[in-house]
């Protein structure tokens, strides 16, 4: 079998050339599915309710449990200083389909809860005036277990670009051992906003090494993609590693006839993450790695992921003994990312494609590519994402539970969307989560094929289903990114089964068993079938709030590092 390597040579894109102007803060709200968009344009917004931003309109008791459209509305003030930039309003997440007007006029609309989109708003704004902005969020659409969580959930921003600017730069990096030496690459993307064309040069720095600049012509409203690559020795860096996630930094300016008209500066990491017949290796040593599932979800918080319970709950899970996860089935927050690449823990991200009636799965959709085009494009350089899961548990709707297998469409769909992550990114694994590979799937019905290491999730007796899958689908790592036996339950002594516990121990010994992964780190909010008359799952160690640790929390902590030893 072919051996694949996968580096990454990473950073978040921040552009601190540009000028921002935070919109987070009270805004007006208003919450109607009966009145039209017109109307509500034209309403005053003075009587309307007050909502955090960032937040969610359903952690509020008057709106606990509404579904539909939410209408947010702020005033805000363009500096004079701006005229001649290129103005864009930025959004980290609207949950779930998002409506954006700016003094009256629709700028645009963007499908998907948990990743960025912007609108350039530079000839609609004005100047050292009050200017209206107004966001419909509607929480309508829901995947899965977890809560549809409704409204401006991430930070929002105005931004001031000059008319050239890098939209990204995607950074690679693959160490070759035997050589000692470090083969990279780095891809830039530029945008001219204006309408003559340019000649700019790009300007990368990495300390201790000198780079020739990048000369890129683009014509007048256009986009250009240019890429560089080059070599270094190995031994002037250390590499990234969940153990020592050391991490360095790239700094690079756009220049246009000597003016300096972007400049992006940004810490990166170097690894090698791979697959070698049916281990995983990181930097050339086979690891095998424990993790728990974590679910963007708090009573207080909602999913707005705020920088406090990011930390607590990661340096927690880690605690634990964990290093490996697919920690939940939608794109991660970027600060959660930022944290796992200072502290080093290792990702498989996710679109939220779920269950056996997920409208998007079926083949070439358009906005499951968009959803994983804008997820790769934003999370391409972190180091501490080794994978990409194109959907999690697709079955047949109508076959009893031990005859399910993927539909023709569903097959369709995770074929094609393996093949479509293969083109946008070359340098980690691929995978989907099934539940089928031990029921009916068979080479043929299941993408085995494409897939790099398999996901398999399991509710029932883990060894024996994951022998089937493995006597099915040989010579491939098989990672269970869930595992469990019913709800643990809401009290302090709520514990993992004996059965469960068990399963974990004797999953060990299997040599093509590359990871396991609890579900799940805390309870969370739902209305799904099978949710205790709490309104949240008790699938958790820990409860929702995090205050309580239940007994499973110290069994599976003694789990881990029996499963080390």
């Amino acid at each position: 079998m072919r051996k694949l390597l996968f580096t990454i040579l990473l950073f978040a894109v921040l552009i601190s050339n540009a000028q921002t102007i935070s919109l987070n803060g009270k805004w007006k709200f208003k919450a109607s599915n009966t009145l039209s968009e017109s109307e509500l344009l034209q309403s005053d917004s003075s009587t309307w309710d007050q909502m955090q931003v960032p937040g969610n309109w359903d952690s509020h008791e008057k709106y606990a449990t509404y579904v539909g459209k939410g209408y947010y509305q702020k005033n805000f003030t363009v500096p004079q200083k701006w005229q001649g930039k290129q103005i864009r309003i930025q959004f980290e997440a609207v949950y779930e389909t998002a409506k954006v007007w700016v003094n009256g006029k629709l700028m645009g609309e963007h499908v998907g809860g948990y990743l960025p989109f912007e609108f350039n708003i530079t000839q609609e704004v004005k100047l050292g005036e009050t200017n209206s902005i107004v966001v419909m969020a509607d929480n309508s659409y829901k995947r899965g277990a977890w809560w549809a969580w409704g409204g401006i959930s991430r930070e929002v921003r105005l931004v001031a670009n000059n008319d050239l600017r890098l939209v990204y730069q995607h950074i690679a990096s693959i160490p070759d051992f035997e050589k000692g030496e470090i083969n990279f690459s780095i891809k830039y993307k530029v945008e001219n906003n204006s309408a003559n064309t340019a000649t700019a040069q790009i300007f990368p720095k990495i300390k201790g090494i000198d780079i020739a600049p990048v000369s890129v012509k683009i014509n007048g409203n256009t986009t250009n993609i240019s890429e560089i690559e080059f070599k270094h020795k190995l031994a002037d860096f250390k590499l990234w590693h969940f153990d020592n996630p050391n991490l360095y930094q790239l700094t690079s300016e756009l220049l246009v006839e000597g003016k300096k008209m972007d400049v992006a500066e940004d810490n990166f990491g170097i690894r090698k993450f791979e697959v070698r017949g049916e281990q995983f290796y990181l930097n050339n040593q086979a690891v095998r790695m424990n993790g728990v599932n974590r679910v963007h979800d708090h009573p207080k918080y909602g999913n707005t992921e705020p920088d406090c319970l990011i930390k607590k709950d990661m340096k927690d899970i880690q605690s634990l003994g964990c290093t490996f996860s697919r920690l939940m089935h939608a794109p991660l927050s970027k600060n959660l990312l930022d944290y796992c690449d200072k502290n080093g823990f290792l990702l498989v991200e996710e679109i939220p494609v779920w269950g056996d009636d997920d409208p998007q799965s079926f083949p070439n959709n358009p906005v499951a590519k968009k959803w994983m085009a804008d997820m790769i494009e934003r999370d391409f350089n972190h180091p501490s994402v080794v994978a990409w899961s194109v959907g999690n548990e697709l079955r047949d709707a109508v076959a009893p539970w031990e005859n399910k297998a993927l539909t023709k469409d569903q097959y369709g769909y995770v074929n094609e969307m393996l093949d479509y992550v293969g083109s946008l990114d070359a340098t980690r694994l691929k995978t989907y989560v099934t539940i089928t590979s031990y029921r009916k799937g068979e080479i043929g019905t299941e993408p085995y094929e494409k897939v790099d290491f398999i996901s398999m999730n399991s509710y029932g007796n883990a060894p024996v289903l994951a022998q089937k899958t493995h006597q099915k689908f040989p010579g491939k790592p098989i990672f269970v990114s869930e595992i469990g036996l019913s709800q643990i339950g809401a009290g302090s002594d709520a514990e993992l089964s004996k059965d469960l516990v068990g399963y974990i121990k004797e999953l060990k010994k299997f040599p093509w068993i590359s990871g396991v992964s609890l579900w799940s780190y805390n309870d969370y909010r739902s209305n799904y079938k099978g949710t205790p008359k709490s309104g949240y799952r008790e699938w958790g160690i820990v409860d929702a709030f995090r205050k309580k640790k239940k007994k499973a929390y110290q069994q599976l902590k003694t789990l881990y590092k029996e499963c080390e030893e």
